[in-house]
């Protein structure tokens, strides 16, 4: 991986044309555009947030060329079965402990909520993707490995905003799911990852302590009309 790794950051390199500040503001860009769509309104959140993807898709194209350089390898599932296993037990004994306490509850109060954990999977896939495939990658160029970790975790943690709990739960987040994509060189182990204990926490966690996952305006806003219904134990 280190060595695909580096090759990569080689071109990333050349691209931003031997200037750091250049790769600076190259990652900074779709940063400040993707936190514009967690603060704007709909119309033009969704607009700011398409155009933050397709800066990081046509840069991540014009650089890394082969699919397989960024992970986009759907083989490489089959590859981590332990990890994705021990994923699975940790999010069954979280949810067993949050049925037996009583905090088990539908997915932000939904009826029927399979079209949302299908869109959170989805969500899930297009942040690690541009925080593992992209701005990782130019933090590498900027910093150490170590430091990119770290930084890593940062840039996850400022995307859930304000929500203090969510923040601080994604920086270590940040750095573990981008710890395993360094080693697994696969997104979407990454995001499986991601989407499991995402959805995980979304139903077992009381209200009081993530907010119901909200960030950005919707956190301030708070909670939708529809709230959580707690599930009863049999």
């Amino acid at each position: 991986m280190e060595v695909g790794l580096r090759g990569a950051i080689t071109e990333v390199a050349t691209t931003a044309s031997g200037e750091r500040s250049g790769v600076l503001l190259r990652l900074l860009f779709p940063i400040v555009l993707l936190e514009a769509a967690l603060w704007a309104p709909l119309p033009l959140a969704v607009l700011c947030g398409i155009c933050a993807l397709w800066y990081v898709s046509w840069h991540l194209w014009e650089v890394a060329g082969k699919s397989a350089a960024l992970g986009l390898d759907l083989r490489g599932l089959l590859k981590a079965p332990v990890l994705l296993g021990a994923t699975s037990m940790i999010a069954i004994a979280l949810l067993a402990a949050a049925y037996y306490s009583g905090s088990l509850h539908r997915l932000w109060g939904l009826q029927n909520p399979w079209y949302a954990a299908l869109g959170y999977v989805c969500w899930a896939l297009i942040q690690e993707f541009m925080l593992q495939c992209f701005c990782f990658r130019m933090l590498r160029v900027l910093v150490s490995r170590v430091g990119s970790l770290l930084l890593s975790g940062v840039v996850f943690s400022i995307a859930h905003l304000p929500n203090p709990s969510l923040t601080l739960l994604t920086f270590f987040a940040g750095i573990a799911f981008t710890f395993i994509y360094v080693r697994k060189r696969n997104l979407y182990v990454v995001a499986l990852i991601h989407a499991i204990l995402g959805l995980t926490l979304a139903v077992s966690a009381p209200d009081a302590w993530f907010h119901g996952l909200r960030v950005g305006r919707d956190f301030l806003e708070g909670p939708r009309a529809i709230t959580a219904e707690a599930i009863p134990r049999r």
